[in-house]
C-alpha cells in the first residue's frame, strides 16, 4: 500500500471519527424525524437542544426557537415513529426546583388524525415554581409576612407557657388522685373489719321479721288483748281512719324522699394558671341538678388569703362569689346570675355528648359579666376543654378575651355526691316531721 492510499484512509477515518464526536457531543441523532411547531407565551429557562419528552421518556429534542408576534415558536424534532394526534398537548417542564427545563407532550388520543411533518400543535401553560413564588409574593406584602411570623411566634411561645403550667401542677394532680384511693382503701378496710358485725345485724333483724310475723297473724285472728279491740266494730273504724291517715303521711314522706333521691350534688374545683400575671388561682363549687333541664351552682372563684395580695386590684379579684342558675338543652346549656360578684351570662356546648353526660369529650363555654367596667366595658371570658377521666378534665381559657392575649390553662376535677343527696332526703323528711 502506498503512501497515497494511507494517507487518503487516515483521512477518512479522522473525517468519520470527528463527524462521530460532532455527532455524540452535539446531541444530533441521524434517526428520521419529522418537524413540529408549537407557540409559548414565554420559554424562559428552556435551552437550545432541550429535551422532548412524552411520560418521561426521550423522543426528540427542540431544534430552533424564533419570534412569532408576541409569541415563542419552537421547533421540536420528533422522531418519526412516535405517533402523536392532532388533539397533542405540549408543556415546559422541568426535573426538579433547580432542574434543567424540556418540553413534554401529551400525544392526545388516537381518535384525532396523527400530528405531519410541518404542524402546529397547541400549548398548555404549566405554573413553574418562579410563578407560584412570584404569585405568592405578590398577595403577600411585608406587614402581612410580618403578622404571620409574629404569630407563629406567639403561639409557639403560648403552647410552651401552657405545658410548662400543665407540667408544674402534676403533683397537685397525684395528689389528688392519692386521696381518693386512701378513701376506697379506708371504705374497703371498715367493710372487711365489721363484716362479722354486719352479718349478726341482718340475722338479727330476719329474727324480728318472722316475731312480727307471728304477732300479726294473731292479731288478724282475733287473739290476744290485740285482737279483742279489732274485733270491735267501733275500734276496728277509728283504726281504719287512723291507717288512712298514716298512709297519706307516709305518702308524703316517700315523695320528699323520692324527690331528695333524684336530686344530684356535684363537687366541683377548678385550678388554673394565668399565664399573663404567672397566678395560680383556685375555685371551688356545688352544683345542684334536680334533673337533667337545671342545675344551681354557688361556689367562690380565686379563693385565697387577701394578705398575700401585692396590690390593691390584686386583692379586689379574690374571694368573688358565684351564684347561677341554669337550664340544658341536649348539647346545650345556659345560665345568668352571679359570677365573680357581678351580673353575668353564660353558654356552653358539648361537641359530642349531652351536656349533662356524666363525661363530655369536647366542650366550649363561653361568659360575659361585669357590664358596669368603665372605659372597657363586658369582661369575657372563653374556654375549651376535653374530658380525660369521667370526674377530671383539662383546657384552656382566655380571660377577659378583648383586652388579654394570654391563655389560662386549667384542670378541673367533677366529683358527684350522693351521700349528699340522701343526706337532703332525710333533713327533708326531719322538716316535714316537725310541721
Amino acid at each position: 500500500m502506498n503512501n497515497s492510499v494511507k494517507l487518503g484512509l487516515f483521512t477518512a477515518l479522522g473525517i468519520a471519527a470527528i463527524i462521530g464526536s460532532i455527532i455524540a457531543l452535539g446531541d444530533i441523532s441521524i434517526s428520521r424525524q419529522i418537524k413540529v411547531y408549537v407557540l409559548f407565551d414565554n420559554v424562559t429557562g428552556i435551552t437550545q437542544k432541550a429535551r422532548v419528552r412524552i411520560a418521561g421518556v426521550n423522543v426528540g429534542f427542540l431544534n430552533g426557537a424564533q419570534l412569532q408576534g408576541k409569541r415563542a415558536r419552537l421547533t421540536l424534532a420528533i422522531n418519526r415513529d412516535i405517533k402523536i394526534y392532532k388533539n397533542a398537548k405540549a408543556s415546559i417542564a422541568s426535573t426538579g426546583m433547580i432542574g434543567a427545563k424540556y418540553i413534554e407532550i401529551y400525544p392526545g388520543d388516537d381518535s384525532f388524525p396523527l400530528v405531519k411533518n410541518g404542524d402546529t400543535i397547541e400549548s398548555s401553560a404549566a405554573a413553574s415554581l418562579n410563578d407560584i413564588l412570584d404569585n405568592l409574593a405578590k398577595s403577600l406584602d411585608a406587614d402581612r409576612i410580618s403578622n404571620i411570623f409574629e404569630g407563629l411566634a406567639d403561639s409557639v411561645n403560648n403552647v410552651k407557657n401552657i405545658t410548662q403550667a400543665i407540667a408544674s401542677q402534676t403533683q397537685e394532680i397525684k395528689m389528688i388522685i392519692d386521696n381518693f384511693y386512701a378513701v376506697s382503701s379506708d371504705m374497703a378496710s371498715i367493710t372487711k373489719d365489721n363484716k362479722e358485725d354486719i352479718r349478726v345485724a341482718i340475722a338479727n333483724m330476719k329474727d324480728i321479721s318472722d316475731k312480727l310475723d307471728e304477732i300479726i297473724l294473731n292479731v288478724y285472728n282475733g287473739q290476744g288483748f290485740a285482737g279483742a279491740l279489732l274485733a270491735d266494730e267501733q275500734v276496728g273504724e277509728d283504726l281504719k281512719q287512723t291507717i288512712a291517715s298514716a298512709k297519706e303521711t307516709m305518702q308524703g314522706i316517700q315523695d320528699i324522699i323520692g324527690s331528695a333521691g333524684k336530686l344530684q350534688m356535684q363537687w366541683e374545683y377548678m385550678g388554673y394558671y394565668n399565664t399573663e400575671s404567672q397566678k395560680y388561682k383556685n375555685d371551688l363549687g356545688i352544683r345542684i341538678m334536680p334533673n337533667n333541664t337545671k342545675f344551681y351552682y354557688v361556689g367562690v372563684s380565686n379563693m385565697g388569703d387577701t394578705k398575700s395580695a401585692k396590690t390593691d386590684e390584686e386583692k379586689d379579684e379574690m374571694n368573688k362569689i358565684d351564684a347561677l342558675l341554669g337550664f340544658r338543652f341536649n348539647k346545650f346549656e345556659v345560665y345568668a346570675g352571679l359570677m365573680r360578684t357581678s351580673g353575668g351570662i353564660g353558654i356552653g356546648y358539648s361537641f359530642f355528648e349531652p351536656i349533662y353526660a356524666d363525661r363530655r369529650t369536647l366542650q366550649a363555654h363561653l361568659r360575659a359579666y361585669n357590664f358596669g367596667r368603665e372605659d372597657k366595658g363586658a369582661r369575657i371570658d372563653a374556654d375549651l376543654r376535653i374530658g380525660i377521666l369521667k370526674w377530671l378534665y383539662a383546657g384552656v381559657m382566655v380571660e377577659d378575651a378583648m383586652y388579654r392575649a394570654g391563655f389560662t390553662p386549667y384542670i378541673k376535677v367533677e366529683i358527684k355526691d350522693k351521700d349528699l343527696a340522701s343526706l337532703f332526703g332525710i333533713a327533708g323528711v326531719a322538716a316535714a316531721a316537725s310541721k
